[in-house]
């Protein structure tokens, strides 16, 4: 069984995405965890952003293996656990911009669906993952909350890993974001391709319980 949640930055898709596969006892595929070890890989290698030719030669190249498990993914690149380096804002500011690169996603997307094939049955979290990676998932979500709910969240997350980042400057990162990766999820909310779920006034429990009795009622699975 796949099931894929796409959606904006901040929704809640990676913790709601690693709490659901717990719940179906499945894989935890953190797609966003690739693009951020590549846009690390760039930043560490003085690589620029803007070099599209040079970015996608570089993924190609990169070392890049993921544990997937129910309880969350570490991501190794080039034989280093970067699980917590991916996180930081700097690489924030640079994953979009590394992730709309064409010859970057055909590497990465490959490698996913190697992922699934060789794993059979997961939770995927990402941009594209029910349009382009998965098309044909049991079962496909688009979670998405409002700016201010996003970057409150993100301000947390990145406030608990220690980070000083203030409210608007993660604001800004968001929207920008959203311009850029909206064209990924957004054919998803088309009547009958995925399920629009949204979370600014719902809890992660909630969320979880919502999506976990989605997939009970459309694949027959007891979660």
């Amino acid at each position: 069984m796949i099931v894929t949640i796409d959606g904006p930055a901040g929704a809640g898709k990676s913790t709601v995405a690693r709490r659901l596969a717990g719940k179906l006892g499945i894989a935890y595929l953190d797609t966003g965890a690739m693009y951020r070890a590549i846009a690390l890989r760039a930043l560490r290698r003085g690589v620029d952003p803007e070099d599209q030719e040079r970015l996608a030669r570089m993924a190609g190249e990169a070392e890049l293996s993921l544990d997937c498990r129910g309880d969350g993914v570490r991501v190794l690149l080039d034989g280093e656990d970067v699980t917590e380096a991916i996180r930081g804002m700097e690489v924030n500011q640079v994953t979009s911009l590394v992730a709309k690169v064409q010859g970057v996603r055909d590497v990465l997307v490959r490698q996913q669906q190697e992922i699934g094939r060789r794993l059979g049955s997961l939770v995927t979290e990402g941009r594209d993952q029910g349009s382009v990676v998965f098309p044909k998932a049991d079962v496909k979500f688009v979670l998405d909350a409002s700016v201010e709910t996003r970057a409150r969240r993100r301000c947390e997350e990145l406030g608990d890993s220690g980070q000083d980042v203030s409210f608007d400057e993660v604001r800004t990162n968001l929207t920008e974001r959203d311009d850029r990766d909206s064209p990924r999820w957004a054919p998803l909310l088309e009547p009958g391709r995925a399920i629009r779920i949204d979370t600014s006034d719902m809890t992660i429990d909630q969320v979880v319980d919502r999506l976990a009795g989605e997939v009970r009622d459309r694949s027959g699975t007891t979660p």
